[in-house]
């Protein structure tokens, strides 16, 4: 008799169980009773709670019996915050390249993050522009065709523009010291 009364107190723990069940079923694509499963049009799951006991159950029909109330509920949850979107690759890059490129303290290839309109010393914006090789011959060793170019007379740099944080320039070094080998 006891264990009975048990039962009915928590009935309604395992009609939450199953519509929590059905909600994770639908939201992963399985399949389950066309009552329950939202169409295609909706992700909505409508349901019914009893007003005494608070038990769950599914709304089978257009409305929920008398001494329930209706229930509705979104199977794909609140939008989550925005991210990091917007806020790479947008006025990126501004800087522009020097034709007098000066020596630097900087490793051939190495790419560089830096603010401001001129990049720093011995660097190229890394904008994937075409450069000769018989210019730059010691980045073209580090580089190759890799980014594009011929392989013969001009290589190209990486366009990092997409990668770099609002206001701020990737530039490569093109004139600076050799890097150790490893």
């Amino acid at each position: 008799m006891r264990f009975t009364r048990q039962i009915r107190k928590y009935r309604h723990f395992r009609t939450i169980a199953e519509i929590v069940g059905a909600v994770v079923l639908l939201g992963s694509g399985a399949t389950a009773a066309a009552a329950v499963q939202p169409s295609a049009a909706s992700t909505t799951i409508h349901g019914c709670e009893n007003a005494k006991t608070g038990a769950l159950s599914a709304r089978l029909k257009s409305s929920c019996p008398a001494g329930t109330k209706a229930l509705s509920w979104n199977t794909t949850g609140p939008q989550g915050p925005a991210g990091t979107t917007g806020i790479f690759g947008a006025k990126t890059n501004a800087a522009q390249g020097d034709d007098a490129v000066s020596n630097a303290s900087c490793y051939v290839g190495q790419i560089l993050l830096s603010a401001g309109r001129t990049p720093p010393p011995g660097t190229l914006p890394a904008s994937g522009q075409t450069l000769a090789i018989n210019e730059f011959l010691a980045l073209f060793a580090l580089l190759g065709n890799e980014y594009g170019g011929n392989g013969t007379t001009n290589f190209k740099l990486p366009d990092l523009r997409k990668s770099a944080p609002d206001g701020l320039t990737y530039s490569i070094c093109v004139q600076g010291a050799y890097p150790p080998s490893s």
